[in-house]
């Protein structure tokens, strides 16, 4: 992909079956890259709540727990679900292309 506007995040194949990829770009912070249901989502990869890489959690129905204190967030708006966790995380729109994703640059 030659479109300056997009940095490469990652394969595809990279991302476990629902499951989690962390990744760095330049210009974010650390991101978590989920699959749900064969779809791709990017979302902080700090949990709010505390310094917890929600990379290191798990995801269940359509929501990702931070593995330090068990706090949910939706994974799709990164609203929180659980508790201790009560402030949104930040998401980011995914481009495919073929067997990668894109995320705008900042």
């Amino acid at each position: 992909m030659s479109d300056s506007k997009f940095l490469r995040l990652c394969c595809i194949s990279d991302i476990p079956d629902s499951g989690i990829l962390r990744v760095t770009v330049p210009g974010y912070d650390p991101l978590a890259v989920c699959q749900v249901d064969g779809a791709f989502f990017a979302i902080a990869d700090t949990c709010s709540h505390g310094m917890a890489s929600l990379s290191e959690g798990d995801i269940e129905d359509g929501q990702i727990f931070c593995p330090f204190h068990g706090g949910g967030f939706e994974i799709a708006t990164g609203n929180p679900t659980e508790r201790p966790c009560t402030i949104p995380i930040a998401t980011y729109p995914v481009k495919r292309v073929e067997d990668a994703l894109f995320i705008a640059s900042k």
